[in-house]
């Protein structure tokens, strides 16, 4: 084999990881790549200069996922959240969507680690899971008398979780569909998104849609995704992901106990 036959092999698994549905499960030839990559320094290091050609890095090599990578501010591959939802007044609330279903998924730490573990999420609970702590939230602000209303002239610095209350779930449109609106309809719109990209699969119409996750989405939520979803909603004045199995913010507000939990607007009262 000569170095031109293993630049291409190494394009070859660039593409390979570039094209959805690909595995080194259903491709003997990404199954040799993937072990080429394990057992030789030099290819792998070839595959690297080859994704950084594409202003992509690897992120790992996974034996089910196969190669993993993530796109750099340079890349032409990247896809921005403003692509995906062009309303702005939206976005905020896509991104919340996004976190919901990832705390769902994985709701301990240690399963982001389990090869094993397959999260089985729906639009209706990951829906519930973002208004049980915009309810508890409204309440506690109405129990301390706070005045939650944005400045004049100024509606997106609204809390998110005001907002979000503020849509209704789900509703009929004229031509009998759900309103792109609805909370109902930004959450499906973010399992849409994660579909298309092969990080989960539907298995079925129930509670709005329900899903299971596939590797590649525990690998990108583990190692960079949920970092960067972090850090944009951080800007927009949300506070961390929440644990799943944390229980829901005390409704009393002389009880802080655990907000450090749950999915907070920075500007909610402190106890």
């Amino acid at each position: 084999m000569t170095q031109y036959d293993d630049v291409a092999a190494a394009a070859r698994m660039v593409a390979l990881a570039m094209t959805r549905g690909k595995s080194p499960g259903r491709s003997g030839d990404y199954a040799r790549l993937v072990r080429r990559f394990d057992t030789e320094p030099e290819f792998a290091q070839l595959v690297r200069k080859v994704a950084q050609g594409f202003d992509l890095t690897v992120q790992e090599v996974h034996p089910q996922a196969g190669l993993v990578l993530a796109t750099t501010n340079e890349t032409d591959f990247a896809v921005s959240v403003t692509d995906l939802v062009p309303n702005a007044e939206n976005r905020p609330l896509y991104l919340l969507a996004h976190l919901a279903i990832a705390s769902r998924a994985f709701p301990r730490p240690e399963n982001l680690d389990d090869d094993e573990h397959v999260g089985r999420v729906s639009v209706q609970k990951v829906d519930g899971d973002v208004r049980a702590y915009a309810t508890v939230l409204e309440r506690r602000a109405a129990a301390a008398d706070v005045d939650t209303d944005p400045p004049a002239g100024s509606p997106g610095l609204e809390g998110l979780w005001r907002a979000y209350l503020r849509r209704n779930p789900t509703g009929r449109t004229d031509k009998d569909r759900t309103p792109r609106s609805a909370t109902y309809a930004l959450v499906k719109k973010a399992f849409n998104h994660l579909e298309q990209r092969g990080f989960v699969r539907a298995t079925s119409e129930e509670e709005g849609g329900t899903y299971a996750t596939n590797v590649l989405y525990r690998l990108h939520i583990r190692d960079q995704a949920a970092r960067e979803m972090l850090q944009e909603l951080a800007a927009l004045g949300v506070a961390a992901l929440p644990q799943h199995d944390a229980p829901l913010p005390s409704k009393d507000p002389k009880q802080p106990d655990a907000l450090d939990h749950g999915m907070l607007p920075d500007s909610a009262p402190a106890t």
